[in-house]
């Protein structure tokens, strides 16, 4: 039986990775680990980013507070940790579609809250991405 779930696994993986194998450009938000060996990336599809709010942050604010985005940030990593407490220690409004032309509609929508979220006895912390419609992005190893 665990081998039929391992399998599941894996071809739940491979239908989920389906549009980046297609040649689907994707962006990446966030990564943990150093230059020799990534651990986990979070990405948005260039299908995904082409859904979201344009923003210019030189002509209007955020089309999503800081408010709204902590609040989702700290609904989601609850939802995960039901039992740590978390504090936000860190919230940053960043650009992650680097080498897109500044006028270009993929600029225009690449933005994204980086929420870092203190908890439990350890001092660890979680970065929790949000973009600007309000929706977390999970990493490659949320999704699997």
């Amino acid at each position: 039986m665990p081998a039929r779930f391992a399998s599941a696994a894996l071809l739940l993986s491979a239908l989920l990775s389906l549009p980046a194998m297609a040649g689907e450009r994707q962006w990446t938000v966030l990564s943990s680990g150093d230059a020799d060996d990534t651990h986990e990336r979070w990405q948005v599809s260039a299908t995904r980013l082409h859904t979201l709010p344009a923003f210019d942050p030189a002509r209007a604010e955020p089309p999503l507070s800081v408010h709204q985005a902590t609040a989702a940030a700290l609904a989601h990593a609850s939802q995960r940790y039901p039992s740590d407490d978390f504090v936000v220690s860190e919230v940053s409004l960043q650009r992650f579609t680097a080498g897109a032309a500044a006028q270009s509609e993929d600029a225009a929508r690449g933005w994204v809250y980086l929420v870092s979220l203190d908890y439990n006895a350890k001092g660890w912390t979680q970065m929790v991405p949000v973009l600007l419609d309000g929706s977390i992005v999970l990493s490659d190893n949320e999704q699997l």
